[in-house]
């Protein structure tokens, strides 16, 4: 093996490239684009925001079920070869709902497919690399990268509103498919490289010493043990209560503040902020749980959203609607980071695809009710309210949850 030549550690070109295409994966690109995209579908099919919602559950269900395969997939062949087809995929049907939608089963379909078929592209099949390449620098490492949720919650409201005010719609999704395209897919090429080893290199740019055990590929659980572990289970319930809450706010946030009277291009703003704070508070957590205990962080940062839903629910515009977005984005940038570094802290990397996508499969199950739910309490009752109380008591249920997360395995000696 090659001594670490001076400079910068390839491994964080590997995060900054991880980073920016998963501000291009469907959790930005789909899901939350589709916000933008309910008021201008309203107008021109006459279609209901629930059955527009209806969209997005279908899509949180199919690649919820696709996503433990994927990850099984990952432990065994590696990520590169489910990105390349599943970014091609993705990239087609974002530029489909423009060219060919025109009824809502099109719509329909076309999500459908992006939960199955490209659903390679969600954060599973980027977190295995990350770890893979950082165990000192793990978290930061994870946080660095997976705020590129925050990265595309950030410029997407803003993008996607000046394409739909100034050209309409159809550029606002043909715009996403190039950068899929042209962007994500060469970074994924020339960066995302499997492991240091691929290139003589060692975990965390260190020249010296034994490679960390933490960072092998066949050091932890298997699957089957796994789930017979009780900090698995927690992570599930805990992490489907947190997704069912924030999700569900996020996708309906933009049409929300358009209801109580915001111009669009401020219920843009908004939504841009919560990106913006997701991005930085993911780096900043990132950095908190190398040092802290994580669950006693994402305590702190869970209870932050409790303060944003209640906002929300108390009718909050204008300056009040800016803080409430940085509240939940505080917690968003916690909810995914906690996921992917938990699971390899608690369970080692043997299993680590197949574990990461059965949790975040947990995840989207609260992400695929989550909207619909929030859907049908607006159709309901005309507003957001009840459904932003109830949601504030479920969030606080998830921090008390957090609180009885045991210790780390320490893997340096139990192999």
């Amino acid at each position: 093996m090659k001594q670490q030549k001076q400079g910068i550690f390839f491994g964080w070109f590997v995060v900054g490239a991880a980073m920016l295409c998963i501000s291009t994966g469907p959790g930005t690109f789909a899901f939350a684009a589709l916000g933008l995209f309910i008021i201008p579908f309203e107008t021109e099919f006459g279609w209901e925001r629930t059955q527009i919602s209806a969209c997005l559950t279908l899509l949180v269900v199919a690649t919820a079920i696709s996503l433990p395969f994927i990850g099984r997939f990952v432990d065994k062949h590696g990520s590169r070869l489910i990105l390349f087809p599943s970014l091609v995929t993705f990239a087609l049907c974002l530029a489909a709902i423009p060219t060919f939608v025109s009824e809502l089963w099109q719509l329909t379909l076309i999500f459908l497919l992006i939960g199955t078929i490209a659903a390679g592209t969600n954060s599973v099949s980027y977190m295995p690399i990350v770890s893979a390449w950082f165990f000192k620098y793990r978290g930061l490492a994870i946080g660095i990268s997976i705020a590129g949720i925050g990265l595309g919650f950030a410029y997407v409201p803003l993008l996607l509103q000046y394409l739909i005010d100034n050209a309409g719609w159809r550029y606002g999704y043909y715009a996403l498919s190039g950068i899929v395209i042209f962007i994500a897919f060469p970074l994924v090429y020339f960066f995302l490289k499997e492991s240091p080893a691929d290139m003589g290199l060692k975990p965390d740019g260190e020249t010296t010493g034994e490679v960390p055990d933490a960072t092998k590929k066949d050091v932890g659980l298997e699957v089957k043990e796994i789930l017979r572990h009780r900090e698995f289970w927690m992570l599930v319930a805990i992490f489907v209560v947190l997704s069912f809450v924030l999700n569900g706010m996020l996708a309906h946030l933009a049409p929300m503040l358009s209801d109580r009277g915001m111009d669009t291009a401020t219920a843009a703003a908004v939504a841009a902020t919560a990106g913006i704070t997701i991005f930085f508070s993911r780096i900043l957590i990132g950095f908190l749980i190398d040092r802290f205990f994580a669950p006693y962080v994402g305590m702190v940062f869970f209870s932050l959203s409790a303060v944003g839903m209640a906002i929300f629910a108390l009718g909050a515009v204008d300056a009040m609607a800016f803080i409430g977005a940085i509240c939940v984005g505080l917690s968003l940038g916690a909810e995914v980071d906690l996921l992917a570094y938990l699971a390899g802290r608690y369970f080692g990397l043997k299993s680590f695809g197949t574990t990461y996508g059965l949790l975040f499969s947990a995840v989207l199950t609260g992400t695929a009710i989550g909207p619909l739910a929030f859907g049908i309490g607006f159709d309901t009752t005309g507003s957001y309210v009840s459904i932003l109380t109830i949601c504030v008591g479920i969030n606080i249920l998830a921090v008390i949850m957090t609180a009885f997360m045991g210790k780390y395995p320490d893997w340096e000696k139990n192999k």
